[in-house]
């Protein structure tokens, strides 16, 4: 049986629990012996779709999540979006998005249809809804604490 790739994106600020359950699954969907490559989302690119840009800068971001166990590579993603380019590049059989990437899932299933490549696209679901399982609620609560001392 070959080796399946998987590719998973995401921003990764403040890494916390919830990016890495949702990276141990994006791999389980690959099977025994996957490889996982991660892109991670440049600070210009978060900045034009949240309308602020990250915490962590990318280069650090890209590090950080390079060193979790489950990422076999991880990548900057590219200055434009090009998502086309990006699955030539890593050549996938398995695109994972998160539970709110619903605008990046339905973008990537128009592009693999359109260019007929052979790719799957797969829906993670969200993890639990106790502790920090979004870097929103983490930057939330941090703000919080530190108004509060």
């Amino acid at each position: 049986m070959p080796r399946k790739t998987v590719l998973a994106t995401g921003v990764f600020d403040l890494l916390h629990l919830g990016h890495l359950r949702f990276l141990e699954e994006s791999k389980k969907t690959g099977g025994p012996h996957s490889k996982l490559v991660v892109v991670v989302a440049r600070d210009k690119t978060v900045r034009r779709r949240k309308g602020r840009g990250p915490i962590v800068p990318e280069d650090q971001r890209r590090e950080l999540v390079a060193a979790l166990r489950v990422v076999d590579r991880a990548i900057l993603g590219r200055e434009e979006i090009d998502l086309l380019g990006i699955l030539k590049e890593v050549n996938p059989d398995i695109v994972c998005v998160g539970y709110d990437q619903d605008e990046i899932r339905a973008a990537v299933t128009r592009l693999v249809r359109r260019e007929g490549l052979p790719v799957r696209v797969v829906r993670i679901r969200r993890f639990g809804p106790i502790g920090f399982n979004s870097s929103s609620k983490l930057k939330s609560r941090i703000a919080k604490a530190v108004s509060a001392s």
